[in-house]
């Protein structure tokens, strides 16, 4: 289920993590607010930056992805399928984050509605989740917009930045609300 490939959108392209994306990723994410709810704190420097994707790629379980705006060929930010298991027919969302110019902008709508179509439609999944910190209520509130169903909190799920316990609240969408999660998405992306 993990290979890599680029996937293409309205505007936005996915592509598989490299060392070739760091400039990029280092220049859009030095903004420590912009980190305050992953498990790390944001770029000190291009090396840092370097050491993150070495990290990122080290994981075979996940498939990492850099989010370029097509017309400009401009890196915004990456995101994930982590904990792929191909046995359950099930992966997870994360780490997916974007440099200040693109929050609030069609281009997380436009991600999601890539990953989940070919997570569903090509991959064959039954289910994806995503999980965000419980204090992020911005994530939260964006997962519930694109109609992923809220189904609990894991208390004490994992330690953060500054040695932060963190609480995680799980979403999923299953491949049963995939169609009606995809029309919405569609219609978000023509507002935006």
């Amino acid at each position: 289920m993990v290979k890599p490939l680029v996937l293409s959108g309205e505007g936005v392209r996915l592509e598989p993590l490299s060392q070739g994306h760091a400039q990029g990723l280092y220049n859009r994410g030095r903004v420590a607010a912009d980190w305050i709810y992953l498990p790390r704190s944001c770029f000190i420097d291009l090396a840092d930056t370097r050491q993150w994707i070495d990290e990122a790629l080290e994981d075979s379980a996940q498939l990492v992805f850099a989010i370029v705006e097509s017309g400009k060929d401009k890196v915004v930010g990456s995101t994930r399928y982590l904990h792929v298991c191909p046995e359950h027919r099930s992966l997870e969302i994360g780490w997916t984050w974007l440099g200040q110019e693109w929050q609030r902008t069609g281009v997380n709508t436009q991600v999601k509605l890539l990953l989940l179509s070919h997570a569903f439609e090509r991959l064959g999944c039954v289910r994806v989740e995503f999980k965000a910190d419980e204090r992020n209520a911005r994530s939260q509130r964006a997962l519930e917009r694109m109609g992923a169903t809220r189904e609990g909190v894991l208390r004490n799920h994992m330690i953060v930045q500054g040695d932060y316990v963190r609480d995680s609240v799980y979403f999923s969408v299953i491949d049963q609300d995939w169609p009606q999660v995809k029309r919405r998405l569609l219609l978000l992306t023509e507002r935006s």
